[in-house]
């Protein structure tokens, strides 16, 4: 794994960490002030190292907001179909983010996954798959703990809240909740399905805190629900 060559080894001036810093710079503010962004228990992701930050997906801005509350670069696993466009198919990997068939198993895939990990990076997956707009979470797929077992990594549970509405309501106030890292252990389809039902479970937590926090005026103070750290094994 460690002699993977990647997509963005070639680039020398936008690499991935320096695409990132630019937008850190340009991007983010602007995305936390006008959008209201509130972070709650961003304290919990490791400073270094390998993570996963495992996430719901209500929105194609969710892509821009978690990225914009991020103080490391992060390489996203996106969708196959995203890349069929030209433009879009010479920029996204100079942000770090590289293509998934959705649906099957993709090794392709789950070897850059690896390898994002194995260079102490972070990898951003939203785990059921696809957007549902205002519809809560949808099925927990399995890729997110069999890359984690696999290249053993936490998982960071992520929970955003508000982007489906900004297309209406551009300044629709927004919350990026993140769980404590989940860790897992063995291998096989058992373990991954019951860490995968673990993590939904997290996410729901997750999701009820930061709703019940959005009704209480978005104290900053609030802290997210604690989680125990349940490892499986075959």
């Amino acid at each position: 794994m460690s002699e993977t060559r990647m997509a963005w080894d070639g680039f020398r001036v936008f690499t991935p960490e320096r695409s990132w810093a630019l937008a850190l710079r340009l991007v983010a503010p602007p995305i936390r002030h006008f959008s209201d962004v509130r972070i709650w228990g961003r304290e919990r992701i490791p400073r270094s190292g390998p993570v996963i930050l495992a996430a719901n997906h209500q929105s194609f801005y969710d892509i821009f907001v978690l990225g914009a509350v991020m103080q490391r670069p992060l390489h996203y696993m996106a969708k196959q179909e995203l890349f069929r466009n030209v433009a879009v198919r010479r920029f996204l990997p100079h942000t770090g983010a590289f293509p998934v068939r959705r649906g099957e198993v993709d090794r392709g895939a789950i070897d850059s996954a690896r390898e994002v990990l194995a260079r102490g990076g972070i990898l951003g997956i939203f785990v059921d798959g696809t957007r549902h707009h205002g519809t809560g979470l949808g099925e927990v797929r399995a890729g997110a703990a069999m890359i984690a077992s696999m290249a053993n990594a936490p998982i960071v549970p992520v929970w955003i809240n508000g982007t489906d509405r900004l297309v209406d309501a551009p300044r629709t106030p927004i919350s990026v909740t993140f769980g404590r890292p989940m860790t897992v252990e063995g291998r096989g389809s058992k373990v991954y399905r019951a860490a995968s039902e673990d993590l939904g479970a997290h996410l729901r937590q997750l999701q009820s805190f930061a709703e019940s926090a959005e009704r209480a005026g978005r104290p900053k103070d609030a802290v997210p629900p604690e989680w125990p750290t349940k490892e499986t094994s075959a």
